[in-house]
């Protein structure tokens, strides 16, 4: 199903109510949620927590939503089809936005940007949706208020988008403190809501803290796409092994000249196992690859583990090592030499994966440049660090990547 195309549904207030049918007959399959907001605002980032919300709240409360898009998909990383040979994500289109009446001389150079990607705020105005009415489905679909709701939501960038949605479901401008907006996140959405970027969290009050972080938006992903008949759009998640099999993720870093690389060994139900971080030295990126495959593989031999499954995220890595045969074109032949030894001893072949699919592993890698150098650190329960890694992991939380086509 993910080299459907991506289609959008464009909502007004004329289809608003057979749309959300459609909705909420596909959140029985794909209950995660990611939500993406349009607004005429340029976003800043400060360093303190309480600045950074202040600056939210005053800018959601002094203006008015202009989209909002949906996002569902399932465990898989798939997204809903309606039976149809197209995937589809929901765009939400309000009339609470004038731009005659709201519009702010701050704001000229977003709303410049927004027309130059298909907003019609004059189409909004005429035929957009009335935020009441909006609300009234998200109520009657049992996507806001629900306590009993599996629903998990992925915010990106999450403090506007949240904000926007909030004002509106709560008919209220935003609070003035962090505590009593997160009071109102956990009574509309639930405790099950993440900020969607390399390092997904679980929203809580650290969530406001200032720092640099790089967010995929689903506008980015599917204009990408739509310029790229070559891409496809998918969202990628970690899958566990079957029952009785172990699987070993491991992955290698570099970081001006030094290497480091680590590894995790989880079971058929995403537990940690054991895992390991190892500092190389000064080396080269295809080294720091292959080492975190020879020190992986050496784990599960320690372990005494005889089914298991192992994924790197190093494309070269794994081609050397599914084909013996290259053996004398790799720089670093008596590595191969060790890994193919101990792939043997075991049974196994390692197999390519995105990084998307990989993400504690890439952790625990770069654990390592806190480690002496030539020394590894075996890991029999997981640090904190990646204890987010391994929730989202474990519930299926997909991550959005354009592959080739082939």
């Amino acid at each position: 199903m993910m080299n459907k195309r991506v289609g959008i549904r464009s909502v007004w207030q004329h289809n608003l109510e057979s749309e959300f049918v459609l909705v909420k007959d596909a959140l029985a399959d794909y209950p995660f949620v990611s939500l993406e907001t349009k607004f005429p605002f340029t976003l800043f980032e400060v360093d303190s927590p309480e600045d950074q919300y202040r600056i939210m709240k005053d800018s959601v409360n002094v203006r008015n939503i202009i989209q909002l898009r949906l996002t569902l998909s399932d465990g898989d990383g798939n997204l809903p089809d309606l039976c149809t040979d197209c995937c589809y994500i929901w765009e939400f289109n309000f009339r609470d936005f004038d731009i005659y009446r709201d519009f702010h001389s701050a704001d000229a150079n977003a709303i410049e940007l927004l027309k130059g990607q298909g907003v019609d705020f004059l189409r909004n105005k005429e035929k957009g949706i009335l935020s009441s009415d909006f609300v009234t489905m998200m109520l009657k679909s049992r996507m806001a208020q629900d306590r009993r709701s599996r629903l998990t939501w992925v915010t990106c960038p999450g403090f506007y988008d949240l904000g926007y949605l909030i004002k509106i479901l709560h008919w209220e401008e935003l609070p003035n403190d962090v505590d009593s907006f997160m009071k109102l996140v956990d009574r509309y959405l639930g405790k099950r809501v993440y900020e969607f970027k390399s390092s997904p969290e679980r929203l809580s009050l650290g969530w406001f803290r200032g720092r640099k972080t790089i967010l995929a938006t689903v506008k980015e992903w599917v204009h990408a796409h739509s310029k790229d008949t070559q891409k496809s759009l998918k969202l990628l998640a970690w899958e566990p092994p079957r029952d009785g099999y172990f699987k070993l993720n491991v992955d290698g870093c570099h970081r001006r000249g030094l290497i480091g690389a680590g590894g995790v060994i989880r079971d058929s139900e995403g537990k940690w196992f054991a895992g390991f971080a190892v500092n190389l030295g000064k080396g080269g990126v295809l080294e720091a690859e292959l080492q975190g495959l020879y020190h992986g593989l050496k784990l599960v031999v320690q372990k005494g583990i005889s089914h298991v499954l192992v994924e790197s995220d190093s494309e070269i890595a794994v081609k050397f090592l599914q084909n013996p045969h290259r053996l004398a074109s790799c720089p670093y032949r008596d590595l191969m030499s060790d890994c193919l030894e101990l792939m043997q001893e075991i049974g196994c072949v390692p197999t390519h994966v995105y990084r998307e699919k990989n993400s504690v592993a890439d952790y625990l890698a770069n654990l390592s440049y806190d480690l002496e150098a030539g020394s590894c650190k075996t890991f029999e329960f997981a640090p904190h660090c990646v204890d987010t890694e391994l929730l989202f992991d474990r519930i299926g939380a997909a991550q959005p990547r354009l592959v080739n086509v082939y």
